[in-house]
């Protein structure tokens, strides 16, 4: 199976919205990163730093059928996204463990444009109390 990587910018920005509170929070990061296609799956690596924890290893996998985001070192997590259905994941950092249960109600990844982006909307219920409403959108082209 052939299989091309190229290095990449990335832009990710995240939305919340807090369901009780009517407040909603944006955020904007960018980094630098790899991206590789393995058949039809989209493979995008690339590391944060956290001041407080440290570095933070993320691998994006993008399926036609489904997402997962799986962040290693300072937090450790194994997020799924598959539209229309209920998934559960720990969150693991250095102030404890925190369940999510997240709904995907979008996702949607244009892959024939640049910058490439992946648009997933959910809701997420955290420790079993707090919903939110969450859109992640995430970019990246060649550098």
């Amino acid at each position: 199976m052939q299989q091309q990587s190229e290095q990449v910018n990335i832009k990710l920005q995240t939305s919340i919205y807090d369901v009780d509170s009517g407040e909603q929070e944006t955020q904007e990061q960018t980094f630098t990163g790899e991206w590789m296609k393995k058949g039809n799956i989209d493979v995008l690596k690339y590391e944060e730093t956290n001041e407080e924890a440290g570095t933070i290893q993320n691998t994006v996998m993008i399926r036609p059928e489904r997402v997962s985001i799986k962040r290693t070192g300072a937090i450790r997590m194994n997020q799924q996204f598959q539209l229309g259905q209920k998934t559960e994941n720990i969150y693991q950092h250095m102030h404890g463990n925190m369940h999510m249960e997240t709904y995907s109600e979008s996702i949607t990844f244009q892959e024939d444009t640049m910058p490439r982006v992946l648009n997933i909307k959910y809701t997420m219920v955290i420790n079993g109390q707090m919903e939110r409403k969450h859109q992640l959108k995430l970019q990246f082209s060649t550098k």
